[in-house]
């Protein structure tokens, strides 16, 4: 049950902190910072936004221990990892520092905390 909670909780803060970034960009008006291309921006808004909305269910289902909910949080750690991995190659070249390290430890903690979650959860539970 330990596990579930800190899973559920980190996977209800991904997706909250990503969907509240792309909503305050989108406010301000800056998201030609971050993707200059209006399609390529669209099509990325669009996949970070259900990717957080499927990481909040997600993070709710497995807390709640809904039979569900471990494959759907599974799911949504797959569609974070990919969403990290390429926010690194979009905004490597882009030369923001800060954000490449935040990005980076976030890859990794994200896939360390899949793979323990795929052990205990899926194999030894």
């Amino acid at each position: 049950m330990f596990l579930e909670i800190i899973s559920g909780i980190f996977s209800i803060s991904a997706g909250t902190i990503t969907a509240l970034l792309w909503i305050i960009v989108l406010l301000r008006k800056q998201g030609i910072q971050f993707i200059e291309h209006p399609f390529e921006r669209l099509f990325h808004i669009a996949a970070e936004l259900i990717m957080s909305i499927l990481a909040i269910v997600g993070g709710i289902a497995l807390i709640l221990q809904l039979t569900w909910g471990l494959y759907l949080f599974l799911f949504a750690m797959g569609l974070i990892l990919y969403a990290i991995v390429n926010a690194i190659g979009i905004y490597g070249k882009k030369k923001y520092k800060m954000l490449l390290i935040v990005l980076v430890i976030s890859a990794v903690l994200t896939f360390v905390l899949v793979i323990i979650d795929f052990v205990f959860l899926v194999f030894l539970a």
